[in-house]
């Protein structure tokens, strides 16, 4: 449902790159009660890009997350959001405690962009408004668990057949209270 793309200026290797977007996942996924399976993220090699800051053409570490915005998630959700995945970067790329200028994350900009969409065949949970009718339908940004239980059979049949992401998604959906359906 979210993509973060993570553009970095340094070299990142795979244990960083899969550790960073393991935490950025788990943060996520236990801040909106998202699934795992429908968190993505993109790493994007900064130096091969022109990016200016100032006028001025800077290499860069920047994350962008796009998510949905609404329903029951609020400003201070997004903030905190923001905070964790630049804590994260931080606990990550500095680990070995070294700091310098050209390793610091110099932007987390979380942007509620993502109207609608599909993703594994399924339109991502969202809500409309029949104007006509006043009435809403479909689910608000922050209430997946209506979508997840409307959608478990098909799930369970998709795990049933083989498919390892669906079958790593019905795992996780009992494992966990907050996406039980």
């Amino acid at each position: 449902m979210p993509l973060y793309e993570i553009e970095h200026s340094i070299p990142l290797d795979k244990s960083q790159r899969d550790e960073l977007a393991q935490a950025i996942t788990h943060i996520h996924t236990r801040k909106f009660a998202t699934p795992s399976l429908f968190v993505n993220i993109r790493f994007i090699d900064a130096n091969s890009r022109h990016n200016y800051v100032a006028g001025k053409e800077r290499a860069i570490n920047r994350i962008t997350a796009y998510v949905r915005a609404g329903g029951t998630r609020t400003t201070a959700d997004f903030d905190e959001l923001a905070q964790r995945v630049s804590e994260t970067w931080d606990r990550v790329i500095n680990k070995d405690g070294t700091r310098s200028k050209e390793r610091q994350l110099n932007a987390v900009f979380v942007l509620g962009a993502i109207t609608t969409g599909t993703e594994n065949g399924f339109l991502l949970p969202r809500h409309l408004f029949f104007v006509s009718e006043l009435m809403k339908f479909g689910v608000q940004a922050g209430e997946d668990a209506s979508w997840l239980r409307s959608n478990a059979p098909k799930f369970e049949e998709l795990a049933k057949q083989g498919d390892a992401d669906f079958i790593e998604l019905v795992e996780e959906m009992q494992s966990r209270d907050d996406l039980s359906v």
